[in-house]
């Protein structure tokens, strides 16, 4: 449990009660806001209030001229009430004018000793606090009238004056004060004037550099935005480009042509171009010729066979000719733009070349509907998918060019020949097996080209998953799949798998055919090649028959050849 400290009820000591009493009656009029002003009003008030007990006391004393006393503490009870208002500076005049007069009073009504005590008991009291407490006018006023009332002593006075006393010295001593007094004001205003032009200069100085700072801060954290907007513009297209590429290699087992118009409309949809348009170079190379395009406009220039020159006007036979990218950041003022009435929208554009090695093989045209669409960024990212575009699209005319060599070169299913296979056995092992006969899961599959799943067999099979391996919508293999337990049966993620493992599959089988026929077509070259080095070596008949027939004979093995030239046989 806590220990509460018991609540305090100490009161304020003797000391404390004074100072908060003094201070009420010494603080000038909450007015007073100017810190000189507020500084000359409490001295005032400290000074008259100090002066005004002790004339009281001296009163209840009973001075020999009580008169002068009491007009002297009248007059330093009125200064220091009115130094409590927000008329000070009357009593400032009250205090100083009223304590010299009274000093010359003394010597009219015959009540002083002599003249420099005269003077000396309230002048110099007067002319040392006026050069504090009034400005510099009325200072020099006052001294200039005292300074003469003291000259002038002879003419007024009704107090003998002594041997002693000396009317030129006192007036003297009177003016010299005064000029001292004056030169220590004035010293002492032009150095409080020059510390604070030198506080000003330093406020400027540090309002300057604030404002600098200030202007600093606001600049970097301007470029730290520009920077953050542009790591997050630069991540968001990444992540775009790392979408098309995944959604490009899905889509390459689709026919051509839907292969390029899903490349256009992905290109357009991530990002937010309005048209994307694909041009690939005819066999001659002397158009470019579009073959996708994902916009209205675009599919009317599909319908209509568009097509550019290459070299000729316009971007995209610009691009196709010198195999550089080419920007249009205004079409309104690009020299090379061209006006096509199908897309009015465009006002800025960009094509970048489809590229297979060195060989330009098309472009890729993108358009915007806003200007200055396009950065130097965007030639680098748009240029990462042109190169994949260009891949996919070698590949595809090299398929075309094969003509579907696959279907010739692989052995029908339909024709029901029993064809060698690859089993992977319950021990791990893989064997080499023919394709079972009378299987009525692989018939069907081969028949419809569609999965067949059977998961509640009969006494003469297994739970089987017979899915055919299809490139183009050509059967090129089956995957049959059998389980050693009589009841299994198969989820649609297992499915699903072998599925996309037979997509996968046909895919790598159709590169493997590809690679196997370029690297056949290189060798049979290169055979042509060394034979017809070797035969062009001799100008000799009989030389060049023998190097025919040999270098024939071990291209050709298990052959007899054979030439025959005029009816002779060699």
């Amino acid at each position: 449990m806590l220990n509460q400290l018991p609540p305090t009820n100490q009161r304020p000591s003797l000391t404390s009660r004074i100072r908060e009493i003094w201070e009420k009656l010494t603080t000038p009029h909450p007015s007073i806001t100017d810190v000189r002003e507020f500084r000359k009003a409490q001295l005032l008030s400290i000074l008259t209030l100090i002066l005004t007990i002790l004339l009281f006391v001296a009163v209840l004393y009973g001075p020999r001229s009580l008169g002068i006393f009491g007009i002297l503490t009248i007059a330093t009870l009125v200064s220091y009430l009115v130094s409590r208002s927000i008329y000070y500076k009357y009593g400032a005049y009250i205090f100083t004018f009223s304590y010299t007069a009274l000093g010359f009073l003394t010597l009219y009504y015959g009540t002083a000793t002599s003249v420099e005590s005269a003077v000396s008991s309230t002048v110099f009291i007067a002319i040392i606090f006026s050069s504090v407490l009034l400005s510099r006018r009325s200072f020099l006023l006052l001294v200039g009238l005292a300074t003469l009332a003291t000259f002038s002593v002879p003419l007024y006075s009704n107090t003998p004056i002594a041997a002693t006393d000396s009317i030129g010295r006192t007036g003297g001593i009177v003016l010299v004060a005064g000029a001292i007094l004056y030169g220590i004001n004035v010293f002492r205003e032009n150095l409080e004037k020059e510390q604070l032009e030198e506080i000003k200069d330093t406020n400027r100085k540090l309002e300057d550099l604030a404002a600098n700072l200030e202007e600093r801060i606001n600049e970097r954290t301007q470029e730290l935005q520009q920077v953050s907007e542009q790591t997050e513009q630069r991540a968001a297209r990444l992540q775009a480009i790392s979408d098309i590429s995944q959604e490009i290699v899905s889509s390459i087992t689709q026919k051509p042509d839907e292969v390029l118009g899903r490349i256009t409309q992905i290109i357009s949809k991530k990002l937010d171009y309005y048209h994307v348009g694909i041009f690939l170079l005819d066999k001659d190379e002397e158009y470019a010729v579009l073959r996708a395009a994902n916009s209205r406009g675009g599919q009317k220039m599909l319908a209509r066979r568009h097509q550019l020159k290459v070299g000729g006007i316009g971007i995209v036979g610009y691009v196709t000719q010198s195999g550089r990218p080419r920007i249009a950041l205004n079409t309104s003022t690009d020299a090379v733009f061209f006006n096509n009435p199908d897309l009015p929208e465009t006002r800025s554009e960009i094509s970048l070349p489809l590229k297979y090695g060195s060989t330009v093989i098309g472009a890729l045209d993108v358009q915007s509907s806003l200007p200055n669409a396009f950065k130097d960024e965007d030639v680098d990212t748009l240029s990462a998918l042109a190169n994949q575009i260009a891949i996919v699209i070698k590949n595809i005319q090299t398929a075309e060019d094969a003509k579907y060599g696959i279907s010739n070169r692989t052995i029908k299913f339909s024709q029901r020949d029993i064809q060698q296979g690859y089993s992977f056995q319950p021990d791990g092992s893989i064997i080499v097996r023919t394709l079972p006969q009378n299987n009525p899961q692989l018939d069907k599959a081969i028949a419809s080209g569609e999965t067949v799943v059977l998961s509640a067999p009969s006494k003469d099979s297994q739970p089987t998953i017979a899915v055919p391996v299809k490139f183009r919508d050509q059967l090129i293999g089956i995957i049959h799949i059998e389980s050693s337990e009589a009841n299994r049966n198969w989820t649609e993620d297992e499915i699903t798998l072998v599925q996309a493992i037979s997509d996968r599959a046909a895919l790598a089988l159709e590169n493997a055919r590809l690679l196997e026929d370029s690297q056949r077509r290189a060798a049979k070259e290169q055979a042509i090649g060394e034979i017809s080095t070797k035969l062009g070596a001799t100008a000799d008949i009989e030389a060049i028959l023998r190097t025919a027939v040999r270098e024939l004979g071990a291209q050709i093995s298990g052959t007899q050849v054979t030439v025959e030239i005029g009816g002779g046989k060699t």
